[in-house]
């Protein structure tokens, strides 16, 4: 399936340092690249769109350095 996701991740959101949390929010991310339903994403995970690899990129001009 070779799609392409933009998302957001919210640092508010991050999950915390106990290993529950970090494995439930790595289940919810391979549940949502499994089935790219964004009602799949963890909370603090804001989806904006889908493409498939061979599609350009939209995103490309808005790149920044960090």
């Amino acid at each position: 399936m070779s799609n392409r996701t933009l998302v957001e991740l919210n640092h508010d959101y991050c999950p915390r340092d106990d290993d529950k949390s970090l494995l439930e929010w790595a289940k919810q991310m391979r549940i949502y690249m499994g089935s790219g339903d964004p009602k799949h994403l963890p909370p603090g995970v804001t989806f904006y769109y889908i493409r498939h690899h061979s599609e350009p990129n939209p995103a490309e001009k808005l790149r920044r350095k960090p």
